[in-house]
């Protein structure tokens, strides 16, 4: 206790006597441990912040040096020997290549793969550096460029309906200003057309009646000539025609006048065609008694006759018709030439209006680009672009890893004793080459079931003796057991790890601390182990913003090493401030 505590305590019991004394001093002490009981206590944590860096994770046993002088050294893949490299009784050094396998494919699956990490890591830094200021320039350009290509369209398009209507106003002006100027000869074409039309159908008429004769259909009968039939089937379809013809006389314009003349110039021709099948047949009858040459003369006189009508008819009809047409040709040209400027203006809006619709789409996909250049990549899309690359790297270290397979490296430097193998053949079983090492020392170590499983062979890895602290010497793995080996009672994968340089200063029985990286990550987000913690949501970290407000974000986590780092593959940002909570106050 202080002095000026005892000294006013003193003061106290003199003034107020023993007992009220004691209970003046014990209600000042409970007073003094509430108030230390019930104040405030500040809030006690450590800060860092997140940093970038390479981080790995490890399995760690206890090793022991080991002698193995002679060395039987084989192909862990099966094919066919590419090549052996060295002869008995050559020097090898550690890590020279012995022989090798024919390996094409696989050796083009490595190079695969490391393009393919390659384009992995790209694409995450570029995702990760985000859109260049000069690429949303480009964008912006681009987009700025279709937009005055539509303004350009729809400038075409109302240039295109200007021209659309005015030829469709000329080309109404020019039909009227035709049907005006023939109208006097389209609305004579019915009259005329009906009036030749008749004029034929009596003419057609003259077949029937001399062919229905006594005489005439009496030398038919008796001949049983096909040409009857051919005869009353033309003259049937004659009639049929002029009947059709005669039936179309209101036409409404010129076109419509000139379409009759040449259904009627058809009806005609029709007739003409059967008075002269009638007259050649008529010529070929035998004169006999019931038809005297004298009938048969003014029958073939009768046809004559009517042919000469049919056709006269037709000539007259054609005269009239071509009065027409020439009269018509001047308009027929210039409305063809409209028509064809109707067509082009027509072509011209509708690809218009095309480019428009294709100009809108382009304009739309463009400024949603825009739109993703500005706005940068989200983070999801940088977590997934990370484990496509991570993806690609493990496919590089398998492609690898079977590439190595398929290849005798001299584990540590020595001899060649025994070569087994020879080119073109299929590689033994066992061994393929004996040698013996200059510096024959392995480190054997024994690992757990959980642990062996992360191990594989070229994997690196260190070990620290005992007996040289300070030191750690570099191994990679070279055997694992494939069935485990009782070691004090429990089952343990035994393995083996070759040191990368000779060490002459060993001995066997030496142990120490065996390290082997099992998997590493490289430039990742990083953080302390302590600085994580756990709720019902998953892992969670707490940020010291710049105004020193605390907030807690959800994180996903991945590899930890030893020292007591983590990786942290989504959720915070390098450089922001992070607390690890603290077990005692200050």
């Amino acid at each position: 206790m202080s002095s000026a505590f005892l000294h006013n305590t003193r003061q106290i019991f003199s003034r107020y006597g023993l007992r009220l004394g004691a209970g003046i001093v014990l209600l000042i002490a409970a007073i003094g441990v509430t108030y230390a009981a019930v104040s405030p206590k500040s809030n006690a944590y450590q800060t860092t912040v997140i940093t970038r860096g390479d981080i790995h994770r490890s399995v760690e046993a206890v090793g022991t040096v080991i002698s193995e002088n002679d060395l039987g050294l084989q192909f862990r893949s099966s094919g066919i020997v590419s090549e052996v490299l060295v002869k008995e009784g050559d020097t090898v050094t550690a890590g020279q290549r012995l022989a090798a396998l024919r390996a094409g494919d696989i050796g083009a699956g490595v190079s695969a793969a490391a393009a393919h990490a390659r384009e992995a890591e790209a694409a995450l830094r570029a995702l990760q550096e985000g859109t260049r200021p000069e690429e949303i320039t480009i964008a912006e350009a681009q987009l700025d460029s279709k937009r005055m290509g539509l303004d350009t369209a729809k400038t075409i398009l109302s240039t295109a309906e200007e021209s659309l209507a005015a030829s469709q106003a000329k080309l109404e002006a020019l039909k009227k200003e035709a049907d005006t100027s023939l109208s006097s000869q389209v609305g004579m074409a019915g009259s005329v057309a009906s009036q030749k039309l008749t004029t034929v159908e009596q003419a057609l008429n003259g077949i029937d009646d001399v062919f229905n004769s006594y005489g005439v259909s009496d030398v038919v009968i008796l001949m049983g000539s096909s040409t009857d039939g051919v005869l009353r089937a033309q003259v049937s379809s004659a009639k049929s025609a002029i009947m059709a013809a005669k039936q179309e006389q209101n036409p409404t314009d010129y076109r419509a006048a000139l379409s009759l003349m040449d259904q009627a110039h058809a009806a005609i021709q029709g007739s003409v065609d059967a008075l002269s099948t009638a007259y050649d047949f008529l010529i070929t009858l035998p004169e006999t008694r019931s038809l005297a040459r004298e009938d048969k003369e003014t029958y073939k006189n009768t046809l004559a006759a009517k042919r000469s009508t049919a056709q006269s008819t037709l000539t007259e009809l054609d005269t009239w018709v071509k009065g027409l047409k020439d009269a018509s040709a001047v308009y027929d040209t210039r409305i063809a030439t409209e028509e064809g400027n109707l067509a082009t203006a027509k072509g011209a809006k509708e690809k218009a209006e095309a480019d428009i619709r294709s100009l809108e789409i382009a304009i739309r996909i463009d400024e949603a680009n825009l739109a993703l250049k500005r706005a940068g990549p989200r983070q999801t899309d940088i977590d997934a672009a990370e484990a496509r690359w991570q993806a690609a790297r493990a496919d590089t270290a398998r492609a690898s890893a079977n590439y190595t397979d398929t290849q005798i490296i001299a584990p540590i430097a020595g001899h060649i004793t025994k070569i087994s193998i020879t080119a073109g053949e299929m590689a033994p079983s066992g061994p393929a080459i004996m040698m013996i090492g200059e510096s024959p020392y392995r480190i054997e170590a024994f690992l757990s079931e959980a642990d062996v499983t992360r191990v594989q062979r070229s994997q690196s890895g260190s070990v620290a003796l005992d007996v040289l602290p300070g030191t750690r010497y570099q191994l990679t793995v070279s055997d694992i057991d494939e069935s485990p080996t009782i070691v004090n009672g429990e089952e343990k994968y035994r393995i083996k790890l070759d040191f990368l340089y000779p060490h002459k200063e060993f001995k066997m029985g030496m142990s120490g601390d065996v390290t082997i990286v099992t998997d590493q990550r490289q430039n990742v987000l990083l953080a302390p182990v302590q600085a994580i913690s756990r709720n019902a949501e998953g892992s969670v970290i707490h940020i010291l913003d710049t105004d020193g407000k605390e907030t807690e974000r959800k994180i996903e986590t991945g590899i930890k090493n030893t020292q007591g780092m983590i990786e942290i593959t989504s959720g915070v940002q390098e450089g922001d401030t992070v607390i690890i909570p603290s077990d005692s106050t200050p």
